[in-house]
């Protein structure tokens, strides 16, 4: 596809430069006019070379073209066709930024410039950078909700995705498999995670949030199956080196801090879950999952009615969390609190089973209606208000 030829419709012949030269005459700017011949003929030169393919001149002539007139959108447009031609990936984002937001054209170059910068350039954060500026020019942009969700999964940052995922569901722009997402945001685990933020990784060696996205994909890695969210992958060896190391570098981070926490759980270490919980910055405060090992170490230390109290509070920062519900409706028991005990006991088998559905699909967007009505009924019963919403609308329920 060719930029220029893409964004830019120019007038046809001279009669542009014409009318401009008339006016210039009527003011008696002679200095002005020598100005606008030069940007003319860059302009001129320009074109020429683009339409002979002459990538290199064309690029030469759109750097003069710019410097000339660096406000003419059209100069910044050839600037970077030349440079994709080129392979000149950094020049051809560096082009696309210098769009106006009050240009036509801007909307279709900041979306050119926010997947070149993820897949040629391989910056996420640069990415997301574009699409969160796409969106305060374009709240409801489908593409822009649909590629922060994207890359908030990938990069393992729940409350962002979460959080990002609720605003296109308000403004009716959310994509497909925002719901999978929804649903599993505390089990994200993808084939291509550790690969693909590998690669971002080695372009920004330094950046905490590829680093940690890419020791936990390393270390929760199947070694038999390679597991993965939505479907089953080639295997690759879990490495824990990975994740000790940003345990050193990073200690409190919250995925880090996540990562040793489920797994002191899972080994039934509830000395070590304790000292973990006192470690937890107050950002940990919004995040359900650290609710829930609270209920859980509050539970080992034979507390029940605090521990209900947590996952109570879990589950009113992320209504559909089912290990919450499950966890709730045990506590339930132990409280004598028989009804309670039942309803968070179906939810969490529910939104177990509905997580472990949408696990299983190649990806989230092909979900089937059926399926997607039960997630609408799971959240209903669950009190998520956005899904049931969002889903009503989709779905075209009453």
């Amino acid at each position: 596809m060719n930029l220029y030829a893409h964004l830019t419709q120019r007038p046809r012949g001279l009669l542009w430069i014409s009318a401009l030269a008339v006016a210039v005459v009527l003011i008696g700017g002679g200095g002005y006019w020598w100005r606008i011949a030069r940007i003319h003929s860059a302009a001129t030169a320009c074109q020429t070379a683009m339409n002979e393919r002459r990538w290199e001149d064309a690029r030469m002539w759109a750097e003069v073209w710019t410097q000339r007139q660096p406000s003419d959108t059209a100069a910044w447009l050839a600037r970077a066709e030349a440079a994709r031609q080129l392979q000149d990936w950094k020049t051809t984002e560096d082009s696309l930024a210098r769009i106006p937001r009050t240009d036509r054209r801007y909307l279709r170059a900041q979306a050119l410039r926010g997947d070149l910068a993820l897949e040629a350039l391989r910056d996420p954060s640069l990415a997301m950078t574009v699409w969160q500026e796409l969106l305060h020019v374009a709240p409801a942009s489908n593409l822009a909700h649909q590629r922060l969700i994207y890359l908030y999964a990938m990069t393992l940052q729940r409350g962002k995705m979460i959080e990002q995922i609720r605003t296109a569901i308000r403004l009716r722009c959310e994509p497909p498999e925002a719901y999978g997402y929804l649903l599993a945001a505390n089990s994200l685990l993808f084939s291509d995670g550790y690969p693909r933020v590998s690669q971002w990784q080695r372009q920004h060696p330094e950046d905490e949030t590829l680093r940690v996205a890419q020791a936990v994909f390393a270390a929760r890695t199947n070694p038999s199956k390679g597991q993965r969210m939505f479907g089953v992958a080639d295997g690759l060896l879990a490495n824990r080196g990975l994740i000790e190391s940003c345990r050193h570098d990073y200690p409190r981070n919250l995925e880090v801090l996540a990562f040793f926490i489920e797994t002191a759980i899972a080994e039934g270490n509830f000395a070590e879950l304790g000292e973990l919980l006192a470690e937890l910055p107050s950002t940990a405060d919004q995040d359900s999952r650290f609710w829930r090992y609270r209920g859980t170490w509050l539970d080992s230390e034979r507390r029940p009615a605090e521990a209900a109290e947590a996952f109570q509070k879990a589950l009113s920062l992320h209504p559909l969390d089912w290990r919450s519900h499950h966890e709730l409706g045990t506590i339930a028991r132990i409280l004598q609190q028989t009804e309670l005990a039942a309803r968070h006991a179906d939810l969490g088998q529910r939104g177990k089973q509905l997580e472990r559905r949408i696990l299983e699909l190649p990806n989230a967007a092909q979900a089937d209606e059926t399926l997607m009505r039960g997630v609408w009924q799971y959240a209903k019963d669950c009190n998520d208000q956005d899904a049931v919403a969002g889903l009503s609308f989709r779905l075209q329920l009453n």
